[in-house]
């Protein structure tokens, strides 16, 4: 059984007057076999101020939900949203819509359970 796995759907957030993106990180939880399905926490996604181009996510930690590294999670996810899918953050607004950030996960999800997280496939069903 596993100790830990994280299941992201996804990120929206939209460009706030400081200039970054804020808004929300929707996933599922699972601890110990017992799923907690529709979790939200509070997301930053800003640029760093030093390094142009360079982005960084930042999550709200829940409260009410024992995630233990957590700050190795957000490590890791911000590791696969930047590094492994190169996603760029654009502060252009399409239309007349705010400049926004969506990023939708498919199929992966974040297993927690050995020292560091680890991104796997979701197995596909038979």
């Amino acid at each position: 059984m596993q100790f830990l796995n994280v299941y992201p759907d996804r990120i929206w957030a939209t460009l706030n007057a400081a200039g970054n993106f804020e808004g929300q990180f929707n996933f599922d939880l699972e601890q110990y076999g017992l799923v907690m399905k529709d979790m939200v926490c509070d997301v930053i996604v800003s640029e760093d101020p030093a390094m142009v181009g360079q982005w960084k996510i930042r999550l709200k930690p829940m409260l009410a939900t024992d995630m233990p590294h957590f700050d190795k999670f957000v490590s890791t996810l911000n590791h696969y949203v930047f590094e492994v899918l190169e996603y760029i953050p654009n502060r252009s607004a399409v239309g007349k819509d705010l400049p926004a950030i969506k990023i939708f996960f498919d199929g992966i999800y974040f297993d927690m359970s050995g020292l560091e997280p680890v991104v796997q496939k979701i197995p596909a069903a038979s």
